[in-house]
């Protein structure tokens, strides 16, 4: 069973290191590359997160006993807080 924890409670080591690993997270200072193509639609995706900090904070991670990132685990379970779009954070109906 995988332990899990909040980003903000990892050391500065492994926050480094998750924000290495998770490269498609979308805030306002990291765009990968799916978020920079338009949706199908033609509009732009909206940033989940205001910064890698918000990210951290709203987001767990498996980790070891001794509070390293778990390798087992190749995600990360994030809840986006939607900086510039407050209708996104309603919950689905």
């Amino acid at each position: 069973m995988l332990t899990y924890i909040a980003g903000t409670q990892l050391s500065p080591a492994a926050k480094r290191h998750a924000l290495a690993r998770y490269v498609h997270r979308f805030t306002g200072t990291h765009k990968p590359a799916w978020a920079r193509q338009p949706r199908p639609d033609g509009t732009l995706y909206p940033v989940q997160f205001t910064d890698d900090s918000d990210w951290l904070a709203h987001t767990r991670f498996a980790v070891t006993k001794a509070g390293n990132l778990d390798n087992r685990a190749s995600y990360c379970e994030s809840n986006p807080t939607w900086p510039a779009n407050p209708e996104l954070r309603q919950p689905a109906a």
